[in-house]
This record gives structure tokens, sequence and C-alpha cells, in this order.
């Protein structure tokens, strides 16, 4: 008996979600990660706003932008028009695994220069991470990233 009430409370939970909830708390939904990748690969505006939360945050090492730049960006507009802007970055970039967690490297010509972490919730990009890859860096290199299923550039 015990065990079937145990059997019961799983199905239950599977049920309402409230497992999976649990299990995918902290981990980005790489679908919308790559979705986004793909839509920033082209400038796709319009695609990258679908994607990103109205709040979201895009944090950025200083190092890696022009002087004056804003570190922080708040709000997908701004987040789409500068990811827009920087395109070219994007496309040299691959998925890893850094450290354990998925994430994409940008190495032009080969060498590691910037990482891009992507956090997310409810199908929504929520926070963007770009920080200087460095020497103690644990790299894994994961499967390629699919070529975007469209080719398509908000004027």
């Amino acid at each position: 008996m015990p065990s079937a009430k145990k059997h019961a409370g799983r199905a239950r939970q599977r049920l309402d979600g409230s497992q999976d909830a649990s299990l995918q708390a902290g981990r980005p939904d790489q679908q919308v990660a790559e979705a986004f990748t793909a839509a920033a690969r082209t400038g796709y505006t319009r695609r990258m706003l679908q994607l990103l939360a109205p709040d979201c945050v895009r944090d950025a090492e200083a190092a890696l932008l022009p002087p004056g730049a804003r570190t922080t960006v708040v709000g997908a507009l701004d987040i789409a028009t500068e990811t827009a802007h920087h395109r070219d970055r994007i496309q040299a970039a691959c998925r890893i695994v850094l450290n354990g967690e998925p994430m994409y490297l940008i190495a032009p010509g080969g060498h590691p220069l910037a990482t891009i972490g992507i956090s997310t919730a409810e199908g929504k990009v929520t926070k963007i991470l770009l920080r200087s890859a460095r020497a103690d860096d644990d790299f894994a290199r994961t499967a390629p990233s699919p070529a975007p299923a469209y080719r398509r550039r908000d004027p």
C-alpha cells in the first residue's frame, strides 16, 4: 500500500508539471537559446523580439564593448537592436559546454574571445551574459548549431 501511494504521488507530480519545473529550474531552454542565436546571426530583429522577455537584461564586460558603451542593457527592443549590429561576431559563435553549463563561444579565427550565456524562463530569453574567455575555462564543444531556417533580415 505505501508503494502505491508513492507511485500515485509521482504520477500527480508528472501530470501537474511540478516535477518537470523543479528539474528545469535554472537551466536554459536550449530550443529558445538556439532560436535566438539563429535570429541574431541573421539580424532578424522581429524574431529576436518574439524570443526576448520584455524586461530581458544583457550584461557584458566593458572590455568586450566599444569605449563608452553601456555594460548593462535592459529591454527587448534595445537588446535586439544592439544584437543585430553585432551579428558578425555571433556568426563566429559555436555551442559549447563551459564548466558544465551550456553556452556559446565567440571564437573568430578559432581564437576564444568571449562566451555568451543565455538564461530563459517560460519560453523567453531573460538574460544574456557576455564575458571574456579565460585561460582556465574548461571548454567542451557540443554538436554544431543548426543553420537558421531563414535568411530574412529586417530593414
